[in-house]
């Protein structure tokens, strides 16, 4: 593809005919196309560090964000599949300017760290949705028990996977980009793996 954009501006096509805002065109496709590049590298390099956790033997966590549905495995084995709450791929914007895009990162990830009954700390955006004013970071009006099941495992960037009162709607995508579970799978998932188990979602 890049090979054809830059053909088209070869010297044998003249350029005298090209105008300022067709250079400017290529130039952006050329850039989007680096971008799909970088992100399929970033794929790729998620499948194969996969690849290696299945060799090595050891548990670990595969996420279809499209399909919402986790599986536990152990080398090819898979040790248990679940119905998952995924990012809704949903957009807000607060009368700031501030806004929100609502999806489940992609990518390989490790368990960074293992919460028994985890807090959550509203963010900005939660009170946005409800047309309820922002108070202050640390307004303990922020912190909100009980919301998120009783276990948590930490990926990094605010994101986890945890439970959720929402059970109806797993195998959806309604999250604000983590990953939901029910309190069954979620605790046999909590005590199984460990602060360094690999997580792939994809």
């Amino acid at each position: 593809m890049l090979a054809v954009l830059l053909l088209s501006i070869s010297p044998t096509a003249g350029l005298s005919e090209v105008q300022p805002e067709q250079v400017e065109t290529l130039r952006s496709e050329v850039i989007g196309l680096q971008q799909q590049a970088r992100l399929l590298e970033e794929e790729n390099q998620g499948l194969r560090n996969m690849l290696k956790a299945m060799d090595d033997g050891e548990l670990y966590l595969v996420v279809d964000t499209e399909s919402s549905r986790l599986t536990m495995r152990q080398g090819n084995s898979v040790l248990l599949t679940a119905k998952v709450g995924t990012g809704s791929r949903q957009f807000i914007e607060a009368e700031t300017g501030n806004n929100w895009y609502f999806e489940t990162p992609m990518g390989s990830f490790t368990v960074l760290g293992k919460e028994r009954n985890p807090v959550w700390i509203r963010p900005d955006w939660s009170y946005v949705e409800e047309n309820m004013p922002v108070p202050t970071d640390n307004d303990p009006d922020r912190l909100v028990r009980g919301v998120l099941g009783k276990y948590a495992l930490l990926l990094g960037n605010g994101y986890k996977i945890h439970g959720t009162k929402w059970k109806n709607l797993l195998g959806t995508h309604f999250t604000h980009g983590c990953v939901s579970l029910d309190d069954d799978d979620l605790e046999t998932i909590y005590k199984s793996v460990k602060i360094g188990t690999k997580v792939y979602l994809y």
